[in-house]
């Protein structure tokens, strides 16, 4: 099993499959979320300063491509983003924090994926909620978990993802167990994860310890 001193977790710097971002202000931000006494309203705004540190981290390696624009002083060769992005939550829990997305990635796609029951409530399937965006098989698709406990919410999204057409997959996490990271990784065994932590301790009744806890009713209070 992995853990964030174990060679396969890179930490922040080159990127590698497995990368654990240890900015002075991420571990603030992951300290704060995992602190019970961090009231909700604190609780999103550290949430969205980890988030878009693991997002900026995540989109370093972009291609770009040259495009000259008119300054006020003449044309000027500048560089855009060469490729499109699409952002997905992975249900509920993340959606909070996607419109943020918006705000730090040009032209990003921001959807969603639902794990919906099925087979009268035994399984789920996941659907993909996402309008006019760009082939999934040529974006970068950041997919957006904020606490990979047991890992088949992620999983099941992956395979989803695959059946799509996407090729290019970056899991975004804020928490990740190593039963989930494992899970995942079986799922997607290419799969590129940016997190802030990497918890190695499991309770088959609590999840990951020490966690941050039920994200969903920590961060809507």
């Amino acid at each position: 099993m992995l853990d964030g001193n174990t060679p396969s977790a890179q930490r922040s710097g080159a990127v590698n499959k497995i990368n654990v971002v240890e900015h002075p202000i991420a571990l603030h931000a992951l300290t704060a979320l995992r602190n019970r006494q961090t009231a909700p309203e604190l609780f999103r705004v550290f949430s969205h300063q980890l988030l878009t540190l693991l997002a900026v981290e995540a989109t370093r390696g972009l291609p770009v491509r040259e495009e000259a624009v008119e300054t006020v002083w003449g044309s000027h060769p500048g560089r855009v983003l060469g490729q499109p992005i699409v952002f997905l939550s992975l249900s509920r829990r993340g959606l909070g924090l996607a419109h943020h997305m918006t705000d730090l990635i040009p032209n990003v796609r921001v959807g969603m994926i639902s794990l919906d029951h099925a087979d009268n409530g035994q399984h789920f399937s996941p659907r993909l909620h996402l309008v006019n965006a760009p082939a999934l098989g040529e974006s970068l698709v950041i997919l957006f978990d904020p606490v990979v406990a047991t890992g088949l919410s992620a999983s099941l999204a992956l395979d989803l993802l695959q059946r799509s057409g996407a090729v290019d997959v970056t899991l975004l996490s804020f928490l990740v167990s190593v039963v989930g990271l494992e899970r995942v990784q079986g799922a997607w065994p290419d799969l590129t994860v940016w997190t802030a932590a990497i918890d190695t301790e499991w309770d088959s009744k609590r999840g990951p310890l020490p966690g941050i806890g039920v994200f969903g009713e920590r961060f809507y209070g």
